[in-house]
This record gives C-alpha cells, structure tokens and sequence, in this order.
C-alpha cells in the first residue's frame, strides 16, 4: 500500500537531496609541496677540506713550510760541494795531477765513497739533499772530507771520561767550540801533571749547524789537522759556499 505524500510548497518529489558537511570538519589537505635538496656544506666538499687541511698545515708547522711545499723544497736538492776547500783541491782532481793513470782505480774508489756516504747522509735525514767530497794536498799528505746536509743537525757531544781518576793529563776527546763550529779532538795520553804535546793531538771532526743546513769536516789523515781552530776555518769556508 502506497502512501500519499504530499512534498511542502517548492521542493519537487524527484529533486536529489545533497546534505551540507558539518561547520566543524577541517577542510581536506592539499598536495604535498615539492621537496627541495638541502644545500651542501662548504666543509662537505672535498676541495674545499683539502684546501682547509692544507692552510692548517702550513699554519701549524709555519709559513717556511708552506713555501718549502709550493716551491718543491731545497732541502731534497743535494748542495754543490766546492772545487777546493782550505786550500786543498778535490781529492780526484789531486790524484789526476799527481799520476792520472796509475791513481784511476783510487779516483773510482773515492768516487764511490763519496756517492754511498751521501746516499747514507740523506737517508739518516729522511733524504734531505747531502753531499760528500774528499780534499787532498797536492803532496797527497793531508786529507779531510767535507760532509753537508739540508737538514738540522743536535751538537757533537764528547763522551765524559774522569782523567784523574785514570791519572790522565786531559780526557782523551775534548769538545773545543770556535765561534759557531764544535770540534771533537782527539788526544793522545798523557800523565797526569804533564804538559800535552799539542802534535800529539788531532781534530776528528768539526760542525756548524741551522735551522737547513749542517756542514761538517770529518779529518782523513792527522798530517794538517791538529789545529781546531784552522778547522773551524774550513768549516766556515764551506758554510758560507753553501749557504
């Protein structure tokens, strides 16, 4: 059974019905925005922490560092040894004079022994540029070989010996110091009391050393090389032609 309905004034049996959403609910979310890239650190970028590392570095260890590496460095270039030292010429050019043919296989020798005496400078040195160079008198008497570095070097030190309790006149190595050069010089033994003989006394070696350079005189024969302060000489002959 179908009832009468009769619809109020202005509304119409067969229009849709739409229902208003309630006051209250939030309006619906939009699109999410377009997700940007975060921009990247100066510090994140490689270039740009080397170079920090690079400037640390060189403010840490000092400017001299930092030229020493942009310029390649002078302490890897070996120093250029001098044609004649104290008035002696070099040990090979010596021997040539003397009897170029019979002296060649010594010429060879010293040649060699200068090369691998070098070779171990630089090394003990964490290769800093070195150099080693024997000088002979023309008599092929007196002989000394000069020994130099780019590198620091600590001071000779002389090994402590009590000569009065071994009845000694002088311990048998003194340290003499002329100027900026030290000397070891050794002594033969006297009795205590006694006045050395100053011919019985012989440098060992002499050496001056900076903050880039050591130069060191190491005597090969005793003829010529008692006088430390004449080797001191020597020693500061050679520092000024490789300064």
């Amino acid at each position: 059974m179908r009832f009468p309905f009769t619809p109020p004034a202005g509304f119409r049996q067969d229009s849709r019905v739409t229902a208003a959403p309630p006051p209250d609910l939030p309006p619906e979310p939009g699109p999410p925005p377009h997700p940007t890239a975060p921009r990247r650190s100066l510090l994140a970028r490689p270039a740009v922490t080397g170079l920090l590392g690079f400037l640390l570095g060189a403010a840490l260890v000092g400017v001299p560092w930092l030229v020493l590496s942009l310029l390649g460095g002078p302490s890897g270039s070996p120093p250029t040894a001098p044609a004649g030292l104290g008035g002696l010429g070099r040990a090979q050019d010596a021997i040539a004079k003397f009897d170029k043919v019979k002296g060649q296989a010594m010429i060879d020798r010293i040649g060699k022994t200068d090369r691998e005496t070098a070779a171990r400078v630089s090394a003990a040195y964490g290769g800093a540029g070195a150099i080693a160079q024997q000088y002979q008198d023309d008599r092929l008497e007196r002989s000394f070989q000069l020994l130099a570095v780019r590198a620091p070097s600590p001071e000779l030190v002389a090994p402590y010996e009590d000569a009065q309790a071994l009845g000694l006149a002088q311990p048998s190595t003194e340290l003499v110091r002329v100027g900026a050069v030290q000397c070891l010089v050794h002594h033969d033994p006297a009795a205590a009391g006694s006045t050395p003989d100053p011919e019985l006394s012989s440098v060992r070696t002499c050496q001056r050393s900076g903050p880039d350079l050591t130069v060191s005189v190491r005597s090969l024969s005793s003829s010529g090389n008692r006088d430390p302060r004449e080797m001191a000489g020597i020693v500061e002959e050679a520092w000024r032609a490789l300064s």
